[in-house]
């Protein structure tokens, strides 16, 4: 069973057992949620209130401020949500809930990750002979109450990527682009999200080689499920711009060289008249995947070359964009 790549999207995480945290300080721990078994989507979160005479609330989703799977936090304090006891409609969902895949039990549900904007789930985490697994939302045939169908395709069992937590894998990224000497000089412009096993890359790369390269040293990462790698290259934001200066009319007959920095732009060398300097700065910032433009031109209205490799100072550089 092929399943779509993973979009991008802040998340809320329910964990149970986990914290909440009211607007007044500690209020209990999470024991459940409840999801429409039709769309799927999360609908309140079920908070035990302190351990011995506690009560049980049912909190609505629009006001979980955050939910990580440490703690979840709440808006209101701590009497209103003690207010909130009515049952609402729905599945509940809890560390009791079985997962099964072709009628034979799979494990039982530890964590559920939904979607902030949407509350739709993204995963499962499950916990399968005594190890945490990830199950990818697209996966779910059924919710019910008690149980959670969930269809593997040709997928076994045993291959299901290990559940580890985000900050564990995000460190685990970091190291293995740090510990490639060519990738560390890199690693300011790379930009990191992990969630669920799912990393995405965002951010700037000296080269192409290098986007692959980053690539290449992620292989080897337990729990990595997904990657997505939307580095953009210095190299390709170079022709990008050159491109974008070469079409527009004010700047097509300028002597302008293009240094691409992680994102930022450098554009040295020589303009022609004050117009087209400024033409120059503006039409770089219009070019997609530009952070940021340093114009550096220098007036010269009989200028007919641009200096080599030009740097910083407008003199030849040995490396290209060397500052």
């Amino acid at each position: 069973m092929q399943t779509a790549a993973t979009e991008f999207a802040e998340v809320l995480k329910f964990r149970f057992d986990t914290d909440i945290e009211a607007a007044d300080g500690e209020a209990g721990r999470l024991a459940a949620v409840i999801a429409d078994p039709a769309t799927r989507a999360a609908t309140h979160a079920v908070v035990k209130t302190r351990p011995l005479f506690g009560v049980t609330c049912f909190v609505p989703l629009h006001l979980v401020t955050a939910a990580t799977a440490a703690t979840v936090s709440i808006s209101i304090p701590l009497a209103e949500i003690e207010k909130m006891r009515a049952r609402p409609d729905g599945v509940i969902l809890n560390a009791s809930t079985g997962v099964t895949t072709g009628r034979k039990p799979l494990g039982h549900l530890r964590q559920i990750t939904v979607n902030r904007e949407t509350r739709a789930p993204r995963h499962l985490v499950i916990e399968r002979g005594g190890r945490e697994v990830l199950v990818p939302a697209a996966m779910i045939a059924s919710i019910a109450p008690k149980q959670i169908t969930v269809e593997l395709g040709e997928l076994n069992p045993a291959q299901l990527v290990r559940y580890r937590p985000d900050d564990v894998i995000h460190q685990e990224v970091y190291d293995a682009i740090y510990d490639y000497p060519r990738l560390r000089v890199d690693l300011p412009g790379i930009v990191i999200h992990a969630i669920d096993g799912v990393v995405w890359l965002r951010g700037y790369v000296a080269s192409d080689l290098n986007r692959r390269l980053v690539s290449d040293q992620l292989g080897s990462i337990v729990g990595l499920a997904e990657l997505h790698n939307e580095l953009i290259a210095d190299n390709q934001l170079a022709a990008a711009v050159s491109m974008a200066l070469g079409r527009d009319p004010r700047t097509a007959g300028e002597l302008i060289g293009v240094y691409p920095r992680l994102g930022t732009v450098h554009l040295r060398g020589n303009a022609r008249s004050a117009a087209a300097r400024q033409a120059a700065g503006e039409i770089a910032r219009t070019v997609p995947g530009v952070q940021a433009v340093v114009n550096e031109l220098h007036l010269d209205p009989r200028a007919e070359v641009v200096p080599v490799l030009a740097s910083v100072t407008n003199e030849e550089d040995r490396v290209p964009g060397g500052t």
